[in-house]
């Protein structure tokens, strides 16, 4: 019995972990298509509206099959100029910095992916609460986020699970945010 259980642990961990390495190219747009891993599907509208409750609709949001981990594409309503990018590079952290009770950045700069500037943030991020009854609440989140200009706006690709996942998501998420292809 131990032996069929072990079998079966073993299987369904390397069908996650061959999910994760593999990859298909999508048109999230037609100007805007990247690699999504197979272990990812388009985020179901009652659960966007539940978990990422905004005026705004994302371009695209994706989550894994156990909701785990999530990658979002939106973009800005906000005009930016072509040469704006050091602006918002710091424009962004400081906004990224005011968010979170604490925060670990793995990177914080400018990067070329396909020939286009992006802003990459790399971070490990944590938001306390304390509670009325004098107990605190936290939520550990790793994330990756890319900003591009992108015909005067600014295109967000957001990748985030929880921060005892990363290892897990961390090289899944850098492929993908790497395979970003604008036109």
């Amino acid at each position: 019995m131990r032996v069929a259980i072990t079998i079966f642990i073993f299987c369904a961990i390397n069908i996650i972990v061959r999910a994760q390495e593999s990859y298909t190219r999508q048109k999230i747009t037609p100007n805007i298509s990247m690699k999504i891993s197979d272990y990812f599907q388009i985020m179901p509208p009652q659960q966007l509206l539940d978990r990422y409750a905004s005026s705004r609709i994302p371009i695209a949001m994706f989550t894994t099959l156990d909701g785990g981990a999530d990658l979002g594409i939106n973009e800005t309503a906000t005009q930016w100029g072509p040469n704006d990018i050091e602006i918002l590079l710091e424009f962004y952290k400081a906004s990224i910095v005011n968010l979170y009770t604490e925060i670990n950045f793995v990177q914080s700069n400018i990067i070329t992916v396909n020939e286009r500037q992006f802003i990459v943030f790399e971070f490990l991020g944590e938001v306390a609460d304390e509670s009325l009854l004098g107990g605190v609440n936290s939520i550990k989140k790793y994330n990756y986020i890319q900003y591009a200009l992108y015909n005067g706006k600014v295109l967000l690709f957001n990748f985030n699970c929880a921060a005892n996942e990363q290892q897990k998501w961390q090289l899944v998420a850098k492929e993908m945010m790497s395979s970003i292809r604008l036109k």
